[in-house]
């Protein structure tokens, strides 16, 4: 009986919220005549014009996002060759990164760590004194 009752309204809800989402269409504003003289652009649609009700202020434009920076292929490729051994053979093949940082680790007690190269990372998981190389993604952006 109760969930009878609980069906009933969740649908007389749903009613209510469709009937709510109608309305008159709008109607078209007379167009003017055309003028001899050229016109300023109309301004850019704002977000209060899309969403009517709404108080919104639009964000300001953004620069163009950077480009990545280059990547050496083959200091890549032979950083994912190092995936799942010791640090030290990362170092051997492709050189010191340029920067590192680490933080507590949820895989176990040790740390990850970010090892920064031009165009790409590599993350490792140090604990004591071993550190193994997990993953090497691309830089984005």
């Amino acid at each position: 009986m109760k969930k009878a009752l609980c069906y009933a309204l969740f649908a007389i809800l749903m009613l209510l919220m469709l009937t709510a989402c109608g309305g008159a269409a709008p109607t078209a504003a007379p167009t003017p005549a055309p003028t001899e003289e050229p016109t300023a652009a109309p301004p850019a649609p704002s977000l209060s014009s899309v969403l009517p009700g709404s108080d919104l202020q639009s964000a300001a434009p953004t620069a163009p996002a950077e480009s990545a920076p280059a990547v050496d292929e083959a200091m890549l490729e032979a950083a994912r060759a190092c995936i799942e051994q010791d640090v030290d053979a990362l170092y051997d093949a492709i050189g010191e990164p340029s920067g590192s940082s680490y933080a507590s680790s949820c895989i176990g007690p040790g740390e990850d760590g970010e090892l920064y190269y031009e165009g790409f990372t590599v993350a490792t998981y140090r604990e004591g004194e071993r550190e193994i190389v997990r993953d090497v993604n691309l830089n984005v952006g």
